[in-house]
């Protein structure tokens, strides 16, 4: 038996991974409300409660005051080290975005500015503002790592989240000779995330261990013999993770011109050039072989067995003849030069091209798809309820098959706590499943279960896979009520200088004990501004701008003044409250 410091068990069994530890410490992080948003904590680093103290705390360890360039990691739990980081004068160096376009962001010579700020920098979008990209030749000597964790052990070893990234980033930050051994390595985390020990089979020596483990209540030193990954095992990496880290294409390069082994996993090959061309946003990037990685859906689908020309008019529109198959296949293609968005337009005799086939035929034929299967009409459904937020829907299926429940489909809520069974068979089969299903668990944690009320599930039919015309019969839409008329704003008043990591409801709060009452809200926190709206006599806001002198917000002087008239029209679609009282 594995035992955190609060209290998470996990049975020692042979078929134990380190996906089972994870999905143990977020559910008990998720069961106790350990975390703060963004929520849920699965597959993410927890957001504990308490990272702000932890942070605090690796400030006063001397590893952090003698570094002049410290790594931190991006996710939420770590912005408070960032800060401190910057605040300190140091040089932050911040992983790119699942390093897409490069190894780090930089963000330096910020000593001089202020802490609201320096707060701005530490966040996401900060860091897209505020940073500049490095590539592979950074050229610098890293003198602090600070990662994320899901769960930790007193001896070394760390699991995080599953992607792997933090374990690719310190092979990458080895092979550039940022970092060596002596590189000391801090994790912060909630107590109920450090173990004692963790099983010493589920690590490799790709597996980054940690020297500190800070949590909001102890600073622990590791102290271990455990051996830290000596660059990139290629040999561990896969085709896919190429397409995900494009970089490592000129890693690997380098590495092979020194004479390195850089063979990947079994022999694999590395996909071909025209699929690594950047990525795409959007579903369907970068599929299909041939044509270019491009944006939404179906992007770079085509095959490129081609050849052709291009003219283009003085309308920026581009005609390009191509020839496939012996036959010529025209396609048209408007490009608007301001911002490169291409919009395509494809003739019908590329329809079959379009679709994946490489073959054209002279004679247009009509693309001719199945039937879709009818469905039974649902009859009953059965609620699930308190499943694990943690727990997946392959999960329900296996426990529903050893049962012998065959629902027609399912509707699955696991991280809201619950799920529906709908069955098309005859309603008095309803008692029977409810039998076979009783004394459900999953994850060893029991599950309600009951009959479902006939209007319980209105508002979940977008999820359902069955949408056909005697659903919506069977369930119509609800009928809502005229809107209650809103009186009309009469008069606003404008907050500045708002802390960017202040909350509404602290705002709510400091209104409340002014006896300030506005109509609703609009909240610009992270701009540093909000406005109140009224529906008061106008002579009333002199009255309520006196009873806000003075506000402040997290021990900042708010700036408070009538707003001008025009100034929130284009904000009233962002109101985060309605009515206060």
């Amino acid at each position: 038996m594995f035992t955190s410091k609060d209290g998470v068990e996990i049975a020692d069994t042979p078929t134990l991974t380190k996906h089972t530890i994870r999905e143990k410490v977020w559910s008990y992080i998720e069961e106790h409300e350990l975390a703060n948003f963004p929520r849920p904590v699965v597959n993410r680093i927890p957001n504990f409660k308490g990272a702000g103290e932890a942070g605090q705390r690796v400030c006063e360890l001397g590893c952090f005051t003698k570094a002049q360039t410290v790594k931190v990691n991006p996710d939420k739990p770590q912005e408070d080290v960032r800060f401190h980081t910057l605040e300190a004068g140091k040089t932050l160096l911040v992983p790119t975005p699942r390093l897409r376009s490069g190894l780090f962001n930089q963000l330096s010579d910020a000593s001089s500015e202020n802490k609201e700020t320096l707060r701005i920098m530490a966040q996401t979008e900060g860091m897209k503002k505020y940073s500049k990209p490095i590539g592979l030749d950074i050229n610098v000597k890293i003198d602090l790592i600070v990662i994320g964790s899901v769960a930790v052990s007193r001896t070394g070893h760390r699991i995080g989240k599953g992607e792997g990234f933090a374990d690719l980033e310190y092979a990458m930050m080895r092979s550039v000779n940022a970092v060596d051994d002596t590189t000391p390595i801090v994790t912060t985390v909630h107590d109920c995330q450090v173990f004692d020990d963790l099983p010493e089979r589920l690590f490799g020596p790709h597996d980054v261990p940690v020297d500190f483990i800070v949590t909001p209540t102890e600073v622990i030193q590791v102290h271990h013999d455990l051996p830290r990954p000596e660059g990139i095992y290629w040999h561990l990496l896969s085709p896919e993770k190429f397409r995900q880290v494009p970089i490592l294409h000129v890693l690997r390069d380098r590495e092979a011109e020194n004479g390195v082994d850089v063979a990947l996993a079994e022999g694999a090959e590395l996909p071909p050039p025209e699929e690594m061309r950047g990525s795409g946003r959007g579903r369907g990037r970068g599929r299909g072989r041939g044509g270019r990685a491009g944006r939404g859906r179906g992007a770079g689908r085509g095959r490129a067995r081609s050849s052709g020309s291009e003219s283009e008019d003085n309308k920026g529109q581009k005609n390009i003849q191509v020839r496939r198959s012996n036959k010529n296949v025209q396609v048209t293609i408007n490009v608007n030069k301001k911002n490169r968005i291409v919009r395509r337009t494809v003739e019908a005799t590329n329809e079959y091209d379009r679709l994946g086939s490489a073959d054209l035929d002279d004679d247009e034929q009509p693309i001719r798809r199945p039937p879709k299967k009818l469905r039974l009409p649902i009859t009953y459904a059965v609620f699930l309820g308190k499943v694990p937020p943690a727990s997946r829907v392959r999960e329900l299926k296996e426990a529903l098959k050893s049962r012998e429940v065959q629902p027609v489909d399912i509707t699955w809520r696991g991280r809201s706590g619950f799920a529906f069974l709908r069955f098309s068979g005859p309603v008095e089969g309803c008692d029977d499943v409810l039998a076979k299903l009783e004394g459900l668990s999953l994850q060893e944690q029991p599950v309600v279960v009951e009959r479902a009320k006939d209007r319980s599930e209105e508002d979940q039919r977008d999820g359902y896979y069955n949408d056909n015309s005697e659903m919506e019969e069977r369930y119509p839409p609800r009928r809502q009520g005229p809107r209650k008329p809103r009186l009309p704003i009469t008069y606003s008043i404008f907050l500045g200088k708002v802390p960017p990591n202040c909350r509404v409801r602290e705002l709510k709060d400091a209104l409340q004990s002014r006896k300030v009452q506005p109509v609703d809200i609009t909240w610009r926190g992270h701009s540093s501004f909000a406005f109140l709206r009224f529906t008061g006599p106008v002579e009333e806001c002199d009255e309520v701008l006196t009873k806000l002198e003075g506000l402040t917000l997290q021990d900042q002087a708010v700036v408070v003044e009538r707003a001008k008239d025009k100034v929130e029209e284009g904000a009233e679609e962002d109101v985060v409250d309605g009515e206060m009282g």
